[in-house]
């Protein structure tokens, strides 16, 4: 199976065993019991949160490639189960790699609000600009 095939449970099971880590010392790693990180990793529990993410992250050394692999697989298993974000939100998001590109960016660099206005009020002066508006 390939890496775009694998969902979130068998991605995570990949990175760590690639990593040789064993179940029991990465949950104890990321504050969660062995049994949980099984479930997690066997897909009848749901994802891991991001601040778990962030200590697995640490935890495995996952590389910038890997450790946005694997967000992007947290998102997608929430696709549909997620209720804080509007569904037609959620699956704009999770099906342009661009858009979780730019928020995860966004989010990196602290973005407030006045950096949200600025972006959103260029991009639409550039969009009238380009229809002649």
């Amino acid at each position: 199976m390939s890496i775009e095939e694998m969902n979130f449970g068998d991605y995570l099971e990949f990175i760590r065993t690639s990593k040789r880590k064993s179940l029991r010392q990465t949950a104890i790693a990321i504050g969660v019991s062995p049994q949980y990180y099984s479930e997690v990793e066997k897909t009848r529990r749901s994802v891991l949160s991001a601040e778990r993410l962030e200590k697995l992250r640490d935890y495995l050394e996952l590389t910038p490639e890997e450790y946005q692999t694997i967000s992007t697989k947290a998102a997608e298993a929430h696709r549909g189960k997620n209720k804080q974000v509007p569904q037609d939100f959620a699956d704009y998001i999770v099906e342009r790699d661009y858009v979780m590109a730019a928020l995860r960016t966004m989010k990196d660099m602290d973005a407030d609000q006045e950096d949200w206005k600025r972006m959103v009020e260029e991009f639409i002066a550039r969009k009238r600009e380009q229809n002649g508006d």
